[in-house]
């Protein structure tokens, strides 16, 4: 019982500093550390007796030492690889000629109506070789915004299609991604096209449809209350790069490859890292002859490992916080008592799903996301698997996390979003909050069925 206590004490202090506003990848870290603390003083040990350095304040330090060593050589190290390539995609133009590319057809569609679901649907194919929210955002607001105000569409429309763009979408290069197939011990590949896409495939193409009826009536309602809106078209920075169409194709190779020998050519099994270093060192070539000199070729290379250091800052630390915090629960003893009680509930599988999405929409909101939770707790769904499958957990969980972002208007997408149109954000909150509430429920309700 005291040991439920000290961690309810914990959780209310860790809620209350997010309220705050206090970074929630540090609180988490500390929370950890506290509750390992608090089992040193009940004479709980951190680390197995072969393990342990004979002094429990020192294994402390020890323990957070192989969180560390253990994200930095695992999947973590991945997921730097692909902002290392990301980077380098942004800083050679790539990036903005394949958005370019993608959104430049929809200006000939004859049916304007039908532009809101296809631009949804092709903002969620950029998300899958652009899987940063925030970065897909700013690209898409200043190479698609202005080709679809252009073409009759309303501002505030394409805003909340682009809020809800990098979100749901079933790709192998998500941070989110990887790290679920890595706590659920099954390939990122395996993960996202098995399991992942037979949820969100029908949620996106459900979405589109809502977002054609839902943005409309946004439209008509708002030009009956009298509210204008004056538009801006934002210049696109496309034209600056000059780089030649064909790098449209470069930030999806790792993707392609993993598709054709993972999915296509089943019986190869190619990694993450093997694929995004590929990837890079075919960029470089095509660099080197586009700007025929090697010298010149290779002058990007060095934003490749910076962008290795802004995911280090970004995403992995946050993962190493996350995981912090559930090393703290584990050595405390809450997961074998929670383990241990919930089996006993009838629709246990239920009651939990539901917990965990709420408590990601209730820290999101709060926060503007909950990754950094899910980060955590995915880490936890496979003690439950001898009664729940953690697919029907980490699933709904994966995208109330990131449907919430559309929502909260601390969202750093919001934020993105909104002033660069200029509006404040509850505007554009009022038009992505019935989607990203139906596309959580949808999200649930298919997990519970397939899973």
């Amino acid at each position: 019982m005291i040991i439920v206590l000290i961690t309810l004490l914990v959780l209310m202090i860790a809620g209350y500093l997010i309220k705050k506003k206090v970074e929630i990848k540090w609180v988490m870290f500390f929370s950890g550390i506290l509750l390992m603390i608090c089992a040193i003083f009940l004479h709980i040990p951190l680390l197995t007796e072969e393990k342990s350095s004979g002094v429990p304040f020192f294994d402390l330090f020890k323990l957070i030492g192989e969180v560390f060593t253990k994200q930095l050589t695992g999947a973590s190290f991945i997921l730097m690889l692909l902002f290392g390539y990301t980077a380098f995609m942004r800083e050679i133009g790539a990036n903005q000629m394949t958005v370019y590319l993608f959104s430049r057809p929809l200006s000939r569609l004859k049916y304007k109506a039908l532009l809101i679901p296809f631009f949804y649907l092709i903002g969620n194919v950029l998300g899958l070789m652009i899987p940063s929210a925030s970065s897909l955002s700013v690209l898409l607001m200043t190479t698609a915004y202005p080709i679809l105000v252009s073409a009759g569409v309303s501002p505030l429309s394409v805003g909340a299609v682009i809020a809800m763009a990098a979100t749901i979408a079933p790709t192998p290069l998500g941070a989110d991604n990887i790290l679920a197939a890595d706590a659920l011990s099954m390939d990122v590949g395996t993960y996202v096209f098995d399991y992942h896409a037979k949820v969100s495939l029908p949620v996106i193409l459900i979405l589109a449809v809502i977002h054609f009826f839902w943005q409309r009536f946004c439209d008509k309602r708002e030009q009956a209350s009298g509210f204008s809106f004056k538009s801006e078209i934002i210049e696109s920075g496309v034209g600056a790069t000059c780089v030649p169409r064909f790098y449209a194709i470069l930030p999806m190779l790792p993707l392609i490859i993993l598709i054709i020998f993972n999915v296509i050519l089943k019986k190869v099994n190619v990694g993450m890292v093997e694929v995004t270093l590929c990837s890079f060192v075919l960029a470089i070539l095509c660099e080197v002859i586009r700007k025929r000199s090697i010298q010149h070729g290779f002058e990007s290379i060095q934003c490749f490992f910076d962008g290795m250091g802004v995911g280090l800052t970004t995403v992995v630390i946050q993962v190493i916080a996350a995981m912090t915090f559930v090393e703290g629960l584990k050595v405390i003893g809450v997961i074998d008592f929670l383990t241990g009680e919930i089996h006993q509930l009838a629709g246990a599988s239920f009651i939990l799903m539901l917990f965990f999405c709420l408590l990601a929409l209730g820290i999101g909101l709060l926060s503007g996301s909950g990754l950094a939770l899910f980060y955590a707790c995915v880490e936890l769904m496979p003690s439950f698997a001898p009664f729940v499958n953690p697919l029907m957990l980490a699933i709904p969980m994966q995208f109330v996390s990131h449907l919430v972002k559309s929502i909260s208007p601390v969202s750093p997408t919001v934020i993105i979003i909104s002033s660069m149109l200029k509006v404040a954000p509850y505007r554009l909150v009022k038009r992505t909050i019935v989607p990203s509430i139906i596309g959580m429920i949808l999200s649930m309700l298919l997990s519970y069925l397939l899973f």
